[in-house]
């Protein structure tokens, strides 16, 4: 584990923001917490004394800019919120918090954490570390390159449609989408509302476990992994891609798998036409859900109209709010058809793994790998778990003679995350052993 209370909480801090300072060029960071230091030198007064504040205790970790963070700007990377503060922590921030956490910075993200590359008009491009002239991916691009350029080695992000596990993806980390809570999402500002999550993104598996366990109340215990030679996944062979340098990693993963005792077997998920098809519930409640999140803040703009209007948020993007400002409220026949469907898809999940006698299903979690600053569309396997609410989790499982990593993505067949995470955690030991 990384993610273990530093010998000296002063100079972790030090080295971390001159690792800020000194990545500059990737746009990962909207800004640093001025109080991060004087935090960790009570930290340090407080260890001296035999005391510490939890399993976190001066352990520096980046959030992402539409989490609250209590005094520091909230900005969703938008121009025309630039000026927007924090009166309070979010749910989770307050967690990790109580146990210890000092928030170091705030990350660049996809503007509105729209897109599934980060880029905003406050912050730019987030540059991927391992080769900058590529994205990091996105929403929460800034968290994966923090932590992937060793500014932290933790990130909260959030994922509404894979913005958690596609930039894990491009960056080599492990990223949790955990099952959707309403809870957990006080204080965070809002894509849809019933799709966001709020997960971790770190270096290892037991770190994910760690971070979930602390943001949602339960005390942390040491994850064991799940023994391979019990586990029976089902690869859904649709999801792979047509990108052969990644499926030949992905191939070599999955024999690694069944060379460990894994039973692999092939499923056929016939509702991944519609998927395909499905309109993100986004387009329909972010107005509604912007609105009142604005509303909570005291904002000026007062709303996503007079937002877009300013001119000071991302041209790209404008046709998109065109669209989204015709929602003004929820019920519709629309959004009532893509309720409806996310209900069907997780019965239909749920009834599949039971045909399969499966207890996880495998894919790429990307359909190709980043090869630009622009977009590369992911293809619909981050919507598995984004619709069915249905946790999932991203690890690397190889490079591709591109240098960049190839992601796995573990999707759970039931709201069990620390089942999945055991899962995630065999599946990491055996890439590591190879």
């Amino acid at each position: 584990m990384r993610l273990i209370p530093p010998p000296d909480c002063r100079e972790e801090v030090a080295r971390r923001l001159r690792a800020i300072e000194h990545h500059q060029q990737l746009n990962a960071i909207l800004g640093v917490n001025t109080a991060a230091l004087a935090q960790a030198e009570r930290c340090q007064r407080l260890r001296r004394s035999g005391y510490s504040t939890g399993p976190l205790h001066g352990v520096p970790l980046i959030i992402k800019d539409n989490i609250a963070c209590a005094s520091l700007p909230i900005t969703l990377g938008c121009k025309g919120l630039a000026s927007l503060t924090a009166s309070s922590d979010a749910w989770v921030v307050q967690r990790l918090r109580a146990a210890g956490a000092i928030i170091l910075a705030r990350a660049n993200m996809s503007e509105f954490a729209f897109d599934v590359r980060s880029r905003s008009s406050l912050g730019g491009d987030v540059r991927n570390p391992l080769q900058p002239a590529v994205t990091a991916g996105g929403s929460s691009g800034g968290c994966a390159a923090a932590v992937a350029a060793g500014m932290a080695d933790g990130a909260l992000g959030t994922d509404t449609g894979g913005s958690i596990r596609i930039p894990c993806s491009y960056s080599g980390l492990v990223g949790l989408r955990p099952a959707f809570r309403r809870r957990q999402l006080q204080g965070v500002a809002p894509l849809s509302i019933s799709k966001d999550t709020v997960g971790p993104m770190v270096h290892g598996v037991q770190d994910a476990a760690l971070l979930h366990t602390i943001m949602h109340g339960e005390k942390p215990t040491e994850l064991r992994a799940k023994p391979i030679k019990e586990l029976r996944f089902g690869v859904i062979n649709a999801l792979e891609g047509d990108d052969p340098a990644q499926l030949r990693v992905w191939h070599r993963a999955l024999d690694k798998l069944r060379q460990a005792g894994a039973t692999i077997v092939d499923v056929h998920l016939p509702i991944l036409a519609e998927v395909e098809t499905q309109t993100c519930l986004s387009l329909y409640e972010f107005q509604v859900a912007i609105n009142a999140w604005l509303a909570a803040q005291h904002s000026t703009p007062v709303n996503l109209r007079q937002l877009a209007a300013s001119g000071e948020c991302l041209p790209e993007f404008l046709p998109l709010l065109d669209q989204m400002l015709m929602f003004d409220s929820l019920k519709t026949p629309q959004w009532l058809n893509g309720r409806r469907f996310q209900r069907h898809l997780y019965q239909e999940l749920g009834m599949t793994a039971e045909r399969y006698r499966i207890d996880a299903f495998l894919y790429p979690t990307v359909r190709r790998q980043p090869t630009s600053l622009e977009k590369m569309p992911p293809g619909c396997a981050p919507e598995l778990a984004a619709i069915s609410g249905l946790p999932a989790i991203t690890l690397p499982c190889g490079h591709a003679e591109s240098a960049l990593p190839v992601g796995m993505e573990i999707l759970a067949t039931s709201r069990d995350e620390h089942f999945l995470l055991t899962v995630a955690l065999g599946c990491e030991g055996v890439f590591a052993e190879a």
